[in-house]
């Protein structure tokens, strides 16, 4: 890339660093933003917080609750990166506000804790479902985990173009996967016997254990 921009400038006369081309469509950063926002945890949490929470509204409840806080949190990143616009994210924008010991910190905690562990919880996910389908044995879905992380690795090192159309088909499939279970649900579900009282939530302990598997997902 260097050379090729001082070959540019030569070219043009200038000392000018030409702007980097971008790659990604507009359609390729919905899909990117989507597919980070909707993980694939949320085909296994949903049956935790309905366990913690006790009755179907509260389990509505918990969710509205989870998607305002969400909500929030997106128009304050939307007004920080209007009024910050920089490729540094949350580094950045520490950094302005706390210094450069704060912005490291995070920056180290997000490349050895957070997005590892993220990365290894999404895994196993698919690997507990794929197992269910093919099983290769005791370590299934720890085989299948692995698999998965070391293919989407190579495809992210031969090129952005190959991460991009995946990270498209990706996203695409866990909007048509949640579509067709809300579908399915609506259509089929068993109605709940109205004799049998609902059941309340043992502690607010527990609707904190719920709101913590709705904010993960």
């Amino acid at each position: 890339m260097k050379r090729e921009n001082y070959a540019l400038s030569k070219q043009t006369g200038t000392n000018e660093v030409a702007a980097p081309k971008p790659s990604l469509a507009f359609g390729d950063a919905v899909a990117l933003i989507v597919g980070i926002v909707i993980g694939a945890g949320i085909f296994e949490s949903p049956a935790l917080v309905a366990a913690n929470a006790g009755s179907n509204v509260a389990v509505l409840l918990l969710w509205l609750t989870g998607g305002a806080v969400s909500f929030i949190g997106a128009l304050c990143y939307a007004e920080l990166a209007t009024t910050y616009p920089h490729v540094g994210g949350n580094y950045h924008y520490l950094k302005r506000a706390f210094g450069q010991k704060v912005a490291f910190l995070f920056a180290w905690a997000r490349m050895i804790v957070i997005q590892t562990g993220s990365i290894a919880l999404l895994a196993f996910v698919f690997g507990d479902y794929i197992s269910q389908i093919l099983p290769l044995g005791a370590f299934s879905s720890a085989l299948y985990a692995a698999i998965a992380i070391a293919v989407l690795t190579a495809l992210n090192i031969f090129g952005l173009q190959q991460g991009k159309w995946t990270q498209n088909l990706l996203t695409i499939a866990k909007v048509l996967g949640l579509l067709l279970v809300v579908i399915i649900g609506l259509s089929f579900a068993t109605p709940s016997n109205p004799s049998t009282p609902p059941t309340t939530p043992t502690s607010e302990g527990t609707w904190g254990l719920a709101m913590v598997f709705v904010l993960l997902s």
